[in-house]
């Protein structure tokens, strides 16, 4: 940690054209799809004062749907206005996540007229149905997200987390479907974990000065250490502003894969957490190791999650995907209901994709293009409604 903590890090600047954007009119949502029925959400507290999500007028909400891939490889092919509405309106989805790599094999880094074209399609396409949208900074390589390539591109100069979040929360500050994840997955840097504090929080303050510039009030999402499994490194150092008050409106991710992040068996698979308990950490606390109950402390959002092994290629297992889904649904001693998007809408990354092949279309549905995986979401949002009380 200490190395970290020394590091000086490198702010670029930020293109006028982002300061200036025109600002988006309001969208109209369809009366009885989420947003209509929901609002602009908010973080409040639940019947037992836990903080969670929840409608505008403070009801607790769970959002259940998918998140993309790359957008920057094949996967791309599926984000259509068609697909989302079919997502919406046949699979049952409230929420997408567009997930936006960076400086990873061709990200943004390299094309951002993703942000001109992909993220304002789907912004819009999101809107039209009524969906909640998570814009997901999606950092992963590089693991820090102070490090050059988001925040003084060595390309340019320009510190591309901040000129992004600047484009988004001026443009898009009318909108009520809008939710931000600042970063993915911060994780291991030459063999040492990116700290929460004094690397991974004080990155997540910055972004969160320049979206309350212009949003004073949508939900912003903090990613957490160790590929966002190390919540609880959060509890008792949650974001704060420049003058030492706690933001409203933040959670903090959780990123689990079932066969990996269980409840403490071991399971032969290449990436595994031998005698882990991460689903006690979450349920009710894991107190011989000094973690208090996660989702009874701190506001969580699983803004990705698999049916298989962390790294997606293997060990399928429905039955653990089974325990995460209940502790999702509010069988935790916070009682607070999860929302989630599940890894991932596309035919990549392994089994733990939703699709056998991107065709770019999915509706009508035929079930044949749907993996095991996938047709076990889709059973999942088909058949349960999305969860307001």
């Amino acid at each position: 940690m200490a190395k970290f903590e020394k590091d000086i890090v490198k702010i670029g600047y930020i293109d006028d054209a982002s300061i200036n954007v025109d600002v988006l009119s309001a969208y109209s949502y369809p009366e009885n799809s989420p947003v209509g029925k929901w609002g602009k959400l908010k973080v409040a507290k639940n019947a037992k004062g836990v903080r969670c999500l929840c409608s505008e007028t403070g009801e607790p909400v769970q959002l259940k749907g998918f998140s993309t891939h790359g957008l920057q490889w094949a996967g791309v092919a599926n984000v259509t206005e068609c697909n989302i509405k079919a997502l919406k309106e046949e699979w049952g989805c409230s929420v997408f996540r567009l997930a936006l790599y960076v400086d990873y094999e061709g990200g943004y880094a390299y094309n951002p007229t993703f942000r001109q074209t992909m993220l304002e399609n789907v912004v819009k396409w999101t809107a039209e149905c009524g969906m909640y949208l998570v814009i997901d900074w999606h950092v992963l390589t590089p693991a820090n997200p102070q490090a050059p390539e988001y925040r003084c591109h060595p390309k340019n100069g320009m510190d591309l987390a901040g000129d992004f979040f600047t484009y988004c929360a001026r443009r898009f500050q009318n909108q009520k479907h809008i939710l931000y994840e600042l970063c993915n997955e911060p994780n291991i840097d030459n063999g040492e974990k990116i700290p929460w504090v004094g690397v991974i929080k004080d990155y997540c303050e910055d972004m969160l000065r320049i979206i309350r510039t212009y949003d004073k009030d949508v939900v912003a999402l903090c990613g957490t250490p160790s590929w966002s499994q190390d919540t609880q490194d959060v509890i008792g150092h949650e974001v704060t502003d420049e003058n030492g008050v706690p933001y409203e409106n933040v959670m903090y991710t959780f990123h689990v894969y079932a066969a990996s992040h269980n409840d403490g068996r071991d399971i032969d698979t290449p990436t595994s957490f031998h005698g882990v308990n991460f689903m006690k950490r979450f349920k009710e606390g894991d107190l011989e190791n000094g973690i208090p109950a996660i989702l009874e402390t701190l506001p969580v959002f699983v803004t990705e999650w698999g049916t298989t092994d962390a790294g997606g290629w293997t060990n399928f297992r429905p039955d653990l995907s089974d325990m995460w889904l209940d502790i999702f649904d509010g069988n935790n001693k916070g009682e607070q209901m999860i929302s989630w998007c599940n890894w991932s809408f596309s035919a990549e990354g392994g089994v733990c994709g939703a699709l056998k092949w991107n065709t770019g279309k999915i509706s009508p549905l035929d079930l044949d293009i749907l993996t095991d995986s996938g047709k076990y979401v889709y059973d999942h949002l088909k058949n349960e409604t999305n969860k307001i009380k």
